[in-house]
């Protein structure tokens, strides 16, 4: 099977099921393991579906409406996310008060961290465990915690960030659109991004190529606020706004 066909059948059988696995892709197609990981990444970065952990979810119907787990996320795009959380963290300064957002790009900035001893404040259970565990002064707030997200969410989340300020902060995102900004499936959570985003002197927003003309349920952020963090996959007119910064262009030697 030629190539381009096998990938409109994989679109076809992930969009008439709304949600595949590889192992089923291969037996249906015929394909090796190695072929339809391949494919599948191919098709994520041209947006005709989405790869998740084991498999692909249809963008059929536009709209993300759920999250993936912490899990599902972490290994997707790994090279892209470590670039993109290297230069965040090297805009941290040790008299900064941080706001780092749950999320596995965020979660990529942690070991770069380790050194710099800024006073943090994070909605993420894991993150606050290893900037503690680093010895460094963090604070969460209250709330639920969202299992998926690793995140504390609810009123008490809001009430302790809107008396915070923040001199800057790092937000992952689950959707990049130029029209509705960006975005996130979960009203609750994106509503303590949303509190959080407005309160940093400096809000960055750290996005592969994955992320970008993909829109979920709840707008935290217009796409003109704040920074785009991201590499030189990214789709060419998110590249030229003025407040995108691509790290592959940035020379990260010290």
């Amino acid at each position: 099977m030629l190539n381009e066909e096998r990938k409109r059948k994989i679109v076809a059988i992930t969009n008439e099921k709304k949600s595949v696995t590889i192992l089923e892709l291969m037996e249906m197609l015929g394909a090796s393991q190695s072929t339809i990981r391949r494919d599948l990444n191919e098709l994520n970065n041209s947006k005709m579906l989405k790869k998740v952990h084991g498999g692909a979810v249809s963008l059929k119907n536009g709209i993300q409406t759920t999250d993936e787990s912490v899990l599902q996320r972490k290994d997707l795009n790994i090279e892209s996310k470590r670039k993109i959380a290297s230069y965040a963290a090297s805009l941290i300064k040790e008299t900064d008060v941080v706001y780092l957002d749950a999320g596995t790009t965020t979660a990529e900035m942690l070991p770069y961290l380790e050194n710099i001893g800024a006073t943090y404040v994070t909605n993420c259970i894991s993150h606050a465990s290893f900037l503690a565990s680093c010895g460094h002064q963090v604070y969460m707030p209250g709330g639920s915690l969202k299992a998926k997200t690793d995140a504390l969410i609810g009123s008490d989340a809001l009430k302790y960030i809107e008396k915070m300020n923040f001199t800057i902060g790092f937000f992952g995102t689950n959707g990049v659109s130029m029209q509705e900004g960006f975005t996130t499936p979960d009203p609750e959570e994106g509503e303590v991004k949303r509190t959080a985003f407005f309160h940093c002197r400096e809000a960055y927003v750290l996005a592969d190529q994955s992320k970008f003309n993909v829109v979920c349920t709840y707008t935290f952020a217009p796409i003109n606020k704040g920074f785009i963090v991201t590499d030189s996959n990214t789709p060419q007119k998110y590249r030229e706004l003025h407040n995108t910064i691509i790290t592959d262009l940035i020379d990260m030697r010290r």
